[in-house]
């Protein structure tokens, strides 16, 4: 009992850690007078802290030090401290500890004297009921699921035993960016050992910190706290998947998570309305969701290409001036890629070859009707897609005329990309279906979250920022 606490103790302290030093690093990027709320700033610390700590345990690979708790915290212990300093003398930390507490004394009162709704408080008890179940589950029972035990937790294990990034002794699509590992291999670094049910607590916080910003995105986008709390839970609870993703300890989730801020902060960019310094924060992003999936990087493109689509349709005021930026905020996230890119270059090793095996269009028929069959098949996502694309008919004219468009091409473009790439798989005939049936609902999870931001269009009370005029 008290080596199960002393472990719970530990967990505790490098789940707070990641969160620590990504808080941190979200003050040193973000300006002064950044108008983020307290909530996104504690939603976007989990994704850049992840992100930061599993880039600088790559480098230390490149710089050949063993890992260990000291070699990674050590030097983000040092640089924390002035984005501490910061967030002091801007008010942040102390504004953001005391939304903590209030949260928390709401939370253990049961809304008692807030003035909250019934109604809001039920939603806040449902969301949170799936959260605690999606942490029991994954905790209670070890890694069990195909990717998570060949590819993610295999190479975890590996990182953790060898001190460092070595490729050299498995095969298990090696040329795979690695965040998720190298994730769990640093809580084994906190925890003393390989414990795998215990660092899979990682992905129910992925999946709250999802829900978290997703919520916090359609409030800035002016829908009432009632609504956007519904809508959260309308994506949470509808069908297994995203229920499924918080403890199969798959990487899915955290490509969601990162889809759903790059996506989010680019929208509200595209509106005039996004908070000072989400250019920094968009082309890190970009660069997570990179380094968190192999489809990151594809996925990354898609969604600069539908913000740059969308601004040559609307010509909005300083047009040029716009598009140069989205350009260079591009090219910052292709930066953030180069140390993986260089490793996988050095290790010599072929990218994608076992996923590209020439242009099969009967395999793209095939993906298609799949494909359109899983957004309304209700064990996958329940009436979530129907529900989105009521959202987009209900949009109206106003999807051609303001940033809306954005939405429905990232929708656009993420439904043939997933055709496009079921036409590319290398697959017998009689294994493609179940190709199919394995990766569908996957795929399909990674720009959910993103997407179903058009929710804003029924529940709030008209479409934020300015119209662009015809």
């Amino acid at each position: 009992m008290i080596e199960t606490a002393w472990l719970l103790l530990r967990l505790t302290g490098g789940v707070a850690s990641i969160q620590f030093f990504g808080y941190a690093l979200f003050v040193l990027l973000v300006p002064w007078r950044s108008g983020f709320t307290s909530l996104e700033r504690g939603a976007l610390a989990f994704g850049l802290g992840s992100f930061g700590l599993t880039l600088w345990m790559l480098l230390l690979t490149f710089l050949q030090v063993p890992y260990s708790l000291a070699s990674i915290t050590g030097p983000w212990v040092l640089a924390a401290i002035p984005g501490l300093v910061l967030a002091w003398q801007r008010g942040w930390l102390a504004a953001d500890c005391r939304y903590v507490a209030a949260k928390a004394h709401r939370l253990l009162t049961l809304g008692r004297g807030s003035e909250r709704s019934r109604a809001e408080t039920l939603l806040i008890l449902l969301l949170l009921l799936a959260f605690g179940f999606g942490l029991l589950r994954a905790m209670l029972y070890p890694m069990w699921s195909w990717d998570a035990l060949a590819t993610w937790g295999l190479k975890a294990k590996a990182f953790y035993l060898a001190q460092g990034v070595d490729l050299s002794r498995f095969e298990a699509h090696n040329y795979y960016p690695n965040l998720a590992p190298l994730l769990m291999a640093y809580l084994y670094f906190w925890l003393g050992g390989i414990y795998d049910h215990l660092v899979k607590a990682l992905f129910p916080l992925w999946g709250g910190a999802t829900l978290a910003m997703f919520y916090a995105f359609l409030r800035r986008l002016e829908v009432q706290r009632a609504w956007a709390l519904g809508a959260a839970a309308f994506l949470a609870l509808n069908g297994a998947t995203f229920l499924t993703h918080l403890y199969i300890a798959y990487a899915d989730l955290i490509l969601a998570y990162y889809q759903l801020a790059l996506a989010g902060l680019l929208f509200l960019w595209l509106w005039d309305e996004a908070p000072a310094g989400s250019g920094a924060l968009i082309a890190g992003l970009s660069g997570a969701m990179a380094w968190s999936k192999y489809e990151g990087w594809p996925l990354v493109m898609i969604t600069f290409l539908a913000a740059f689509l969308t601004l040559i349709w609307l010509r909005p005021s300083h047009l040029a001036r716009r598009l140069v930026t989205l350009v260079l905020l591009g090219v910052g996230g292709w930066f953030f890629t180069l140390p993986w890119r260089r490793f996988v270059a050095l290790q010599g090793l072929e990218v994608g070859t076992d996923h590209i095996g020439g242009l099969f269009l009967q395999q793209a028929v095939a993906g298609l009707w799949s494909l359109l069959s899983a957004l309304v098949w209700p064990p996958y996502f329940g009436l979530l897609w129907p529900a989105i694309f009521v959202s987009f008919i209900l949009a109206g004219r106003t999807l051609w005329r303001t940033p809306l468009l954005f939405l429905g091409l990232l929708l656009a473009g993420n439904l043939a990309g997933i055709v496009l790439a079921y036409a590319l798989v290398p697959a017998s005939p009689a294994e493609f279906p179940l190709y199919i049936r394995a990766t569908v609902d996957r795929l399909l999870l990674h720009c959910a979250p993103a997407v179903a931001l058009i929710f804003a269009v029924p529940l709030g009370p008209q479409a934020p920022g300015p119209a662009v005029p015809e």
